[in-house]
C-alpha cells in the first residue's frame, strides 16, 4: 500500500522597496533602467539585468522575477555565446490585476527570442493590484560587463523572513492538519493553494483559497487557522510579501519541489 505524502510548494513574491536611482521624467531611455540583478559568468564577466516600465506597479512587480531573468538567460544561451540584448514586452492587464495578454517584440537574436518566451511563461504567473484594466510595457536589458562584486554586496536571499517562508513546508503544525485527518480517512488526497500577504509587521492577511480539490474542508480550515496565527519575522525590507502556498496530498511518491526564492529578498 502506497503511503500518502504531503508536498508543499512555497512561491514567494516580493515587492522590492527600491528601484534604484530616480530617473528623469523626461528621460526614459533604457540606460536609465534600474538594475534588477546580476550574476558572475565564465571569463570573470558579470551579467547585469535591467528593467524599466512607466507603469510603476509593473516595474515593482517585475523585480520578483530577478532570479527567473537570470535562469532563463543561462538556460538558453550556450557558453561562449553571451551577448548584450534588449527585450520588449507589451502587457494587457485586466481589472483583477492579472496579465491577460503578453506580447513579445520579435528580435533578430535567436537567443533573445528564446529567453523572451521563457520569461513570458514566468510573467504569466504574476499580477498586480486590482484596478482599471490597462496596457503597459516592460523593457528588459542584459548587459555583459567586466566587473566583480564583493560577496557582501550581493543580493541577500537568507534574511529571517525568507527563511521562515521557505520553511513553511517543514512546519509540524501545518503537516498535522493533514496527518490528523488522514488517520480517519486514509484515502484522503487533493490539493489547494492559499494565496496570502505578509505586511511589514509580519502579520498575515487577505488569505484566499484557490485551486481546491479537497472534498474534506478540515485540512483547509485547519491550515488557514494556523496560518492566521503565524507571525513572520522582519525581513531586509519593509515591503509587503505575497506568498502562494501550494498544498498537495497525493498517493504518488515524488520528491518535494524546491521552494523558489527571489534574489531581491
Amino acid at each position: 500500500m502506497k503511503k500518502l505524502f504531503v508536498i508543499f510548494l512555497i512561491v514567494c513574491s516580493v515587492f522590492s522597496c527600491s528601484s534604484g536611482k530616480n530617473s528623469s521624467k523626461k528621460n526614459t531611455k533604457r540606460s536609465d533602467n534600474s538594475e534588477i540583478g546580476y550574476v558572475e559568468i565564465e571569463g570573470g564577466e558579470t551579467l547585469k539585468v535591467y528593467g524599466y516600465s512607466k507603469d510603476t506597479e509593473v516595474a515593482r512587480k517585475m523585480k520578483m522575477l530577478d532570479e527567473d531573468f537570470i535562469n532563463c538567460y543561462q538556460a538558453k544561451v550556450k557558453s561562449g555565446e553571451d551577448e548584450n540584448m534588449n527585450i520588449d514586452f507589451a502587457i494587457n492587464i485586466d481589472s483583477e490585476g492579472f496579465f491577460e495578454m503578453i506580447e513579445i517584440e520579435k528580435m533578430k537574436s535567436k537567443n533573445a527570442n528564446k529567453i523572451a518566451k521563457c520569461i513570458k511563461n514566468e510573467m504569466e504567473q504574476i499580477g498586480v493590484r486590482p484596478g482599471n484594466s490597462r496596457d503597459a510595457e516592460f523593457h528588459l536589458s542584459y548587459k555583459i560587463v567586466r566587473e566583480k562584486h564583493k560577496q557582501k554586496e550581493k543580493h541577500k536571499i537568507n534574511d529571517l523572513r525568507t527563511q521562515t517562508i521557505a520553511s513553511l513546508a517543514k512546519m509540524k503544525k501545518f503537516k498535522e492538519c493533514f496527518d490528523n485527518r488522514r488517520a480517519k480517512n486514509p484515502k484522503l488526497q487533493g490539493k489547494f493553494t492559499l494565496k496570502f500577504t505578509i505586511d511589514p509587521d509580519g502579520e498575515v492577511y487577505d488569505i484566499k483559497l484557490r485551486n481546491n480539490t479537497f472534498k474534506d474542508k478540515f485540512v483547509i480550515d485547519c491550515t488557514v487557522e494556523k496560518l492566521e496565527d503565524t507571525v513572520f519575522p522582519k525581513g531586509d525590507s519593509d515591503d509587503e510579501v505575497e506568498v502562494n502556498f501550494d498544498y498537495t496530498a497525493t498517493s504518488d511518491n515524488p520528491r518535494p519541489d524546491k521552494p523558489r526564492k527571489s534574489l531581491s529578498l
